[in-house]
């Protein structure tokens, strides 16, 4: 498993790893910083895939680039949003999507840590992105843990195994 947030520049910045609990508190940042900070990612990310990540490993991701396009206010992403899409064409591509779903109302029960509208907006947001990839699997986050999970194994498996010529 891997953290978003970009592993080289932060590992010289020296900072603690802190958790979030106001996504949208600080104000975004200008529009050099945020350029420069996604092309940091690209760099990252192929970087990653082509010399650090076996083809026989299974990355997970919680967040992946692409959550800058439905939220830029949690990524302080000051910059124009047509270049945050531009450089998300050009990052590698996971080779399956899993969106974990669930109604608005059952998320922010969980975590309140944006505006209930905005957790809708974004809801709304994810489902529209996930259903763009070529790969995806939506999985009912509003059941038990241990279904997701088991949801979430299947769906890994079976991507595997179709990948692996195993159709059946």
């Amino acid at each position: 498993m891997r953290h978003l947030k970009p592993r080289y520049v932060a590992q010289l910045r020296d900072q603690p790893e802190v958790i979030v609990v106001d996504p949208h508190a600080k104000p975004p940042r200008g529009t050099f910083l945020s350029l420069i900070k996604i092309s940091v990612w690209l760099v990252e990310e192929w970087y990653a895939t082509l010399f650090h990540e076996r083809q026989e490993t299974v990355l997970i991701l919680d967040r992946y680039y692409h959550d800058l396009l439905v939220d830029p206010r949690r990524y302080r992403f000051g910059a124009p949003v047509w270049t945050a899409k531009l450089i998300g064409k050009l990052m590698p591509r996971p080779k399956l999507w899993i969106l974990l779903d669930a109604p608005a109302d059952v998320l922010q029960s969980r975590k309140q840590e944006v505006a209930a509208e905005e957790t809708a907006r974004q809801c709304g947001a994810y489902l529209a992105f996930i259903r763009q990839q070529r790969r995806h699997v939506i999985i009912d986050a509003s059941q038990p843990l241990q279904r997701v999970t088991t949801d979430v194994a299947r769906a890994i498996e079976r991507a595997l195994a179709e990948e692996n010529g195993d159709r059946g």
